[in-house]
């Protein structure tokens, strides 16, 4: 098994994109940061502190990192998005002064300032910091050979990128320009102009035609707002519940990750409540990527944990998480970041799910394999569709649906049901894995079908991943 470097040895912050969004938010202040976006060099999306991005905002992000490429252009421009809000975009770079990425901030148009130069009067020390925050957790880009072509080249490329939307909520035939721009440092050089272009300085003419105004992204209701900022806010804490092998012989401990509420109200308990509002609205993913971010940097900090033994760690995935173009690229850049051990972190989906999205399942799944992250089926019958997804790359193990284990000491088709689920999955590699088995007499049935682990309540609860990293202490 491969070991990463300890994050103690690294000196980039972990990836924690949802927590530069705050600290974004707390240094414009008292100004209102009505959205923060984060973007890579290329203008998509790594984080959204909102459910969408309008065709606005994705104009505002293209016009940007066009202009940004240029290492000689200002390293903060504002775009007029109407109704009384503006975009700011911030150019990140690294040590090399090369474009990394790139922060936006929507806020209202009478809070941007301005100084006798036409400068935007927005930098403080802390924005500084949080910039340079982000910078840090950016993968290096290689720097532009001498011969390389200009990078005005690759406007068109940008313009036709639909991934640099993120859960757009209109799709209009044509996008409107981008409004007013203002440019940062006055001793900064400008921008080119790129041609066929509407000026960057003044009222767009099409601002009020019938045609821009039906391409305005409808808003964001309160209700929904009011969601995001409680899951923002809501205290969670990480259990495991470990798979009990049923044979002898085995090094690898697996765990499953199970998100628990830490308010005062239910201490270590389902948020389901909090769940089920997430997922029925489209913010399931947000919940998936507070849980991978409180893994990982819990892991990176406990390497005491996964050094002495191999462990798994196997992470639930909702339904949006798998509609989210941009959430496997968020899980490379946490791997990539934390340098932890391939195959650490496995991912979870139900097989009724992954049957309805086969085909985004086949891309999760193989993107997700490239990555070296194995992938779990839960709940698996004994239909046709289910056996279909055996075919998913990546795929190591079976977890079998309770239906079919609960009969198995009366019933021989339910034996027979399992013996052939196993046999399968061993010629393919994979494990299987018994749920809420209860009793040590259902134990040795199923030990005796050959089924490798089991998952019981009764016989391994969930415990706190803290409580890992103690048991690991106590030991040495």
């Amino acid at each position: 098994m491969e070991q990463g470097t300890p994050f103690s040895a690294t000196e980039s912050p972990l990836v924690d994109f949802d927590a530069v969004c705050q600290k974004v938010r707390a240094a414009v202040e008292p100004a209102r940061a009505h959205a923060v976006s984060l973007h890579d060099e290329n203008g998509d999306v790594l984080w959204l502190s909102e459910s969408s991005m309008g065709p606005d905002e994705h104009n505002a992000v293209r016009e940007a990192i066009e202009s940004f490429s240029n290492r000689n252009a200002s390293p903060i421009l504002a775009y007029d998005l109407g109704d009384a809000r503006s975009a700011v975009l911030l150019r990140a770079v690294n040590s090399r002064r090369e474009m990394v990425g790139a922060i936006m901030i929507v806020m209202d148009s009478r809070v941007i300032k301005h100084d006798d130069r036409g400068s935007i009067k927005i930098m403080t020390p802390k924005l500084q910091r949080v910039l340079a925050d982000f910078a840090g957790m950016r993968p290096d880009v290689e720097a532009p050979r001498e011969d390389a072509p200009a990078p005005a080249a690759a406007a068109p490329k940008a313009a036709a990128k639909p991934a640099a939307w993120a859960s757009v909520r209109t799709s209009p035939t044509s996008s409107p320009p981008v409004r007013k721009a203002a440019a940062a440092p006055a001793n900064a050089a400008p921008a080119p102009s790129p041609g066929n272009r509407a000026p960057l300085t003044g009222a767009s003419p099409s601002r009020d035609t019938p045609a821009a105004a039906a391409s305005k992204a409808p808003p964001v209701s309160p209700e929904i707002d009011r969601l995001h900022a409680a899951l923002r806010r809501s205290p969670i804490a990480l259990h495991v519940q470990r798979l009990v092998p049923l044979i002898k012989g085995t090094q690898l401990k697996r765990y499953e990750v199970l998100l628990r509420s830490k308010s005062d109200d239910a201490p270590n308990a389902a948020p389901q409540a909090m769940l089920k509002a997430a997922v029925d609205n489209g913010l399931g993913s947000m919940i998936d990527r507070r849980v991978i971010t409180e893994l990982v940097g819990w892991l990176v900090h406990h390497p005491d944990v996964w050094q002495s033994s191999a462990v798994m760690f196997s992470v639930n995935l909702t339904a949006t998480a798998l509609h989210d173009e941009h959430f496997i690229k968020f899980v490379g850049l946490c791997l990539a970041k934390s340098s932890l051990p391939k195959a650490m972190i496995a991912f979870e989906v139900d097989v009724m799910t992954a049957v309805k999205l086969s085909n985004r399942v086949a891309e999760v799944a193989a993107a997700l394999h490239r990555l070296g992250c194995p992938m779990v089926l839960d709940d698996f019958a004994l239909k046709t569709e289910c056996f279909d997804l055996l075919r998913l790359p990546g795929v190591r193990y079976i977890k079998l649906a309770p239906e079919i284990t609960t009969k198995m000491r009366t019933d021989k088709l339910s034996q027979a049901a399992i013996t052939a689920v196993v046999q399968m999955a061993r010629v393919l590699g994979m494990h299987t894995v018994a749920k809420r088995t209860e009793t040590p007499a259902e134990q040795e049935w199923l030990t005796a079908l050959g089924v490798d682990f089991i998952q019981s309540n009764a016989m391994s609860p969930p415990i706190s991943i803290d409580s890992l990293s103690k048991a690991q202490k106590a030991k040495s």
